[in-house]
């Protein structure tokens, strides 16, 4: 036993030796929306028979290490922004919740919430990482404004104000988005006609909105926004490769971008789509967003092995809809039922629910004839009539969750529910001196591993630097804010003593401009944002501005 133990311990020092003298330049954290740990499983089976000698591994499958617990603040079952978030800050916090820290929600709590932080914005793993001068980037099939991408580049207790969201994420100098999301970036589309397009230029950025923009980038071009509808993205499945590029293609480029930076990068991609037909308990979308999520894990992976400094981690945010191979169909049969009979329906579809829908929207006279050319199955009159009733329902959800319950009726693919749930999710890890967690491990250990290989200073100590509350950072000055709405406030700084001079800090933006009487004079960029936080009607902002201000009043 004692020989046991001192080779076990010397094994543990030398793997400690390892990791201290390889260093992580560079981490890929992966994300598959709403991925509860059956897909694993399914996704294998669906690709059996077109694998060779059936070896159907999946690219994530060799670096399974564990388990994650992943849940909010006051819930054991999560929403995106929040756990998405507790990645990228190591903070648990509440349904909708971007980035920020949470409000007691009584005896609800599962953790000791400090009512004196309520809704404070929190340094994210992205932003701490841009501080020592590596490149980053996002890359998601949703709009980039959705929850998960937005918990590492912006900071609302509001998830579905995209509007702010987008304002913050393009003054966040990242140096990579790829995704879906033009709407936002539009003066003619949004609401407070704000024109983020000229921005993004006068800040020397690439915009590509085409696969040919897309594949004519190169490496030198390390400032750009790659989206590619107004919206999200289409299922890979429904996909149009001439329009659309995917998300493996998308991630492959990101690297190449980011990785030209010596100081390493900070890369974020996330299945996003995957979640969404979980919701509609869509097994065919399931599927098929996971495998082009793995396609995606294949590229980082390959690239991590081939560098020799890169990090990857592949972990979900939380499961969702309680996917099984397997359901009541199946309860007398489960042990005799041959492979053909659980996945051919499946593979036999064409699109996915998402897919038929908006063919059918378009030429609801033929929907009947669209379900069955894309899936096989023939509708009775009195199913298509549903279809139809469904989708003149000013229920959203109603028709998505009616089409994909008739491409699901005949198979052996079963859900539990519309919505999120509550299981432990699967870990994925590469490490070059294979430094990886195992076990079960909570979402905020984590966060905490990935700050540990990236050897990031704390974020607590970083969120006080950076998001420092007016009142506090601007001592000894007068001030206000004006228009207190999230995307159009305003603070106004003035001096103590009678001048001609002011500061003004543009609500989401990373700079403030010194006026003399209403002529600007000077534009002084920081290096984070001015986050305006509507519930508690103050502004949070790099604790040195308010010197800062002085000084240019005293010149």
């Amino acid at each position: 036993m004692k020989r046991k133990l001192s080779i076990t311990a010397i094994i543990i020092v030398l793997s400690s030796s390892i990791f201290a003298q390889v260093k992580v330049k560079n981490v890929i954290l992966m994300i598959p929306d709403g991925t509860s740990s059956e897909i694993l499983s399914i996704a294998r089976w669906y690709k059996y028979g077109t694998c060779a000698a059936d070896n159907c591994r999946l690219a994530i499958d060799p670096h399974i290490c564990g388990m994650v617990s992943t849940y909010n603040s006051d819930s054991p079952i999560g929403d995106s922004a929040p756990t998405g978030s507790t990645y990228a800050t190591g903070y648990l916090s509440n349904t909708g919740f971007v980035a920020t820290y949470p409000i007691s929600s009584g005896e609800r709590d599962l953790i000791k919430v400090n009512p004196d932080r309520a809704y404070h914005p929190l340094f994210t793993i992205l932003e701490a990482a841009k501080l020592q001068g590596k490149s980053t980037g996002v890359v998601m099939t949703s709009q980039f404004t959705h929850a998960t991408p937005a918990g590492f580049a912006a900071h609302t207790p509001d998830r579905d104000n995209k509007e702010a969201i987008a304002i913050q994420m393009v003054y966040n100098k990242l140096n990579v988005v790829f995704g879906g999301g033009l709407q936002y970036l539009d003066p003619d589309k949004r609401k407070d006609d704000l024109d983020l397009f000229s921005t993004l230029r006068s800040r020397n950025y690439h915009l590509v909105t085409t696969v040919e923009q897309f594949d004519a980038l190169t490496p030198a071009d390390t400032l750009v926004y790659g989206l590619f509808t107004d919206n999200y993205l289409p299922n890979d499945l429904d996909r149009d490769p001439e329009k659309v590029p995917s998300l493996a293609e998308m991630t492959r480029k990101a690297i190449k971008i980011l990785s030209t930076n010596p100081n390493g990068f900070f890369l974020m991609v996330e299945g996003s789509k995957i979640d969404w037909s979980a919701h509609v308990n869509d097994p065919v979308g399931v599927i098929t967003e996971f495998l082009a999520f793995d396609y995606a894990v294949k590229e980082a992976m390959e690239f991590a092995n081939r560098d020799g400094y890169t990090a990857v981690v592949v972990v979900p945010d939380h499961g969702n809809s309680g996917i099984s191979l397997g359901n009541s169909r199946s309860d007398r049969t489960y042990d005799v039922l041959p492979i053909n009979d659980l996945i051919q329906p499946l593979r036999e579809c064409k699109m996915t629910e998402e897919g038929i829908s908006g063919l059918i929207r378009t030429n609801p006279s033929e929907a009947g004839e669209i379900f069955y050319s894309n899936t096989g199955i023939r509708l009775t009159d009195d199913e298509v009539q549903q279809v139809i009733d469904a989708m003149n329902s000013t229920n959203k959800y109603l028709m998505p969750v009616t089409v994909a319950g008739f491409i699901n009726k005949d198979t052996y693919i079963g859900f539990t529910t519309h919505g999120h749930t509550g299981e432990d999710v699967f870990l994925a890890a590469y490490h070059p001196a294979n430094y990886r967690p195992s076990g079960v491990t909570k979402n905020t250990e984590l966060h905490e591993y990935l700050t540990e290989i990236l050897d990031l200073p704390n974020l607590d100590s970083l969120s006080s630097t950076y998001f420092c509350v007016d009142s506090v950072a601007l001592q000894g000055l007068n001030w206000e804010i004006v228009n207190p709405v999230e995307t159009e406030a305003r603070l106004i700084i003035r001096p103590a003593g009678k001048s001609n001079k002011r500061a003004e800090i543009i609500a989401s933006s990373d700079y403030l401009t010194i006026f003399n009487i209403e002529k600007p004079i000077k534009q002084i960029p920081f290096s984070s944002l001015a986050i305006y936080v509507q519930p508690i009607e103050h502004f949070f902002i790099p604790r040195n501005l308010g010197t800062l201000i002085a000084d240019e009043f005293a010149d």
